[in-house]
């Protein structure tokens, strides 16, 4: 028997082909589920490498600039919660993300928890039960701010992808993941 059918439209696939021939480079399947992941990447990295670790590099309230209240949806001057982490395994890091956190639309019980050192959004998201729905809004290759040469020793370009979590239809986060190209090859 011979099955038929339509193509199944899917455009992060699309993407990932764009930036394949836009690059001349190959991203390898591991990479492709992490830029395609629907939430937050530490359990898939806790899978693959055991134990992974955060480590908070950067975390403060601000408010918001016209282009961050842009991406969140909310007013400029609206009080955010900036928060600049990596995922490590001893030491080495794996994943740098920055993300935004209009601290409005947090419970006192999430506050609290994103003060807490030891939790990464996801795993505040699963503690809290807090049902969510995600949207990958881009996926690129980009070349790596003064930052991330720092962080990851590499002048190579990142893999990235900005991704929102929203929750009773306003955007409870914006993140935007990086990596160098050379890693999760296998």
């Amino acid at each position: 028997m011979k099955f038929k059918g339509n193509v199944i439209e899917n455009k992060l696939r699309d993407r990932i082909m764009e930036l394949e021939e836009e690059y001349g480079t190959e991203i390898s399947t591991t990479q492709k589920i992490l830029l395609c992941e629907h939430g937050p990447l530490t359990t898939l990295l806790d899978v693959l490498y055991g134990e992974v670790y955060l480590f908070i590099l950067d975390q403060h309230l601000e408010e918001a600039d016209e282009e961050i209240a842009e991406l969140l949806q909310i007013d400029a001057g609206d009080e955010i919660d900036y928060r600049e982490v990596i995922v490590h395994k001893n030491g080495r890091p794996l994943v740098y993300t920055l993300s935004y956190i209009p601290t409005s639309r947090c419970s006192e019980e999430i506050f609290e928890d994103l003060m807490n050192e030891r939790l990464t959004t996801g795993r505040i998201i699963d503690k809290n039960v807090i049902e969510t729905f995600i949207t990958i809004k881009n996926i690129s290759i980009e070349k790596p701010s003064p930052t991330l040469k720092e962080l990851f020793k590499t002048d190579e370009c990142m893999l990235c992808r900005e991704y929102i979590i929203t929750h009773n239809k306003e955007i409870g986060i914006w993140t935007k993941e990086a990596y160098p190209l050379s890693y999760f090859k296998v």
